[in-house]
């Protein structure tokens, strides 16, 4: 499968919120990887990722998103993310941009960029 066709297929499950779709495309070695110290800023494995998903879905209220992309080069695509989120009682609106690196056809690492603080 082509990196190309790993990006499409995930991008699309994540748009349609289709979480075994996008999971799918996972490697059970997979790092995650957010800025910052936090204790989900660094998750590594297919466990350890599903628990970093499953907090963030008991503490967000996710009003909408959208997804651009991908766009893909080499081993690698990004997506640049919308969020409409109420988190600890705030609204917000949050972009951020992950990369996702592909070998043997899964994702290996995911590594998110946005604004901090």
């Amino acid at each position: 499968m082509s990196v190309e066709t790993v990006a499409q297929e995930f991008t699309k499950a994540v748009a349609e919120d289709n979480a075994e779709g996008y999971q799918s495309h996972w490697s059970d070695d997979i790092v995650s990887i957010e800025p910052g110290d936090g204790p989900m800023s660094r998750c590594e494995g297919r466990e350890a990722l599903l628990q970093k998903h499953a907090w963030w879905f008991e503490n967000t209220e996710v009003h909408d998103t959208t997804t651009e992309g991908p766009f893909v080069t080499g081993n690698q695509f990004a997506v640049h993310y919308g969020m409409d989120v109420t988190m600890d009682g705030e609204r917000s609106q949050m972009k951020e941009v992950g990369i996702y690196t592909v070998e043997n056809d899964k994702i290996v690492e995911e590594r998110f960029f946005y604004p901090q603080g």
